[in-house]
């Protein structure tokens, strides 16, 4: 929760109507797969990222080139990350793109965010804030949690610097 700024987790309220989704035996991707799906819907996407994997970026790439509009904040050791094999790749293409934006933030951010026009998909840390939680999200499609989503992804987009924009690598 850390990763909340104060005055949002005032307002924590919004996210009432929400379901906390776990992976179990039976479905060990059930967190991952319903982000997957939060993304494969999306009309438009916001996302805060501390984690990348390729299902991930195959799935935004997937969507920007459909021409759907694609904002994305990640920490600067992910920014980094990006810079390698297959990642970089997938950027160079996306480069192209003016529907496409990827910020970054130089401190780490201690949570996954997906909001799009249907959906609110929240992940944080564990407890020891030492490691993400990859088998517990927060899915909502309440109106109310997802402008509370926005908002988050708003307060972060303020703090956070372009990396790449449209035909810009900056």
């Amino acid at each position: 929760m850390e990763g909340i700024p104060t005055p949002l987790l005032k307002e924590i309220g919004c996210l009432y109507n929400s379901k906390v989704l776990h992976d179990r035996r039976t479905k060990i991707l059930n967190v991952y797969t319903n982000q997957l799906k939060t993304i494969k819907e999306a009309e438009h996407i916001y996302g805060i990222s501390s984690v990348i994997t390729e299902g991930y970026a195959d799935s935004i790439s997937e969507k920007v080139k459909e021409g759907v509009p694609v904002e994305l904040i990640v920490p600067l050791h992910i920014a980094e990350e990006l810079k390698q094999s297959p990642y970089a790749e997938k950027l160079e293409i996306l480069k192209s793109y003016s529907n496409f934006q990827l910020r970054y933030k130089s401190e780490d951010l201690k949570m996954g965010l997906i909001v799009t026009n249907k959906c609110l998909a929240l992940s944080l840390y564990k407890k020891s804030g030492i490691e993400y939680d990859v088998t517990t999200g927060l899915f909502s499609s309440d109106p109310k949690a997802i402008e509370w989503g926005e908002r988050l992804f708003g307060y972060y987009k303020t703090h956070s610097e372009v990396k790449l924009h449209g035909n810009h690598a900056l």
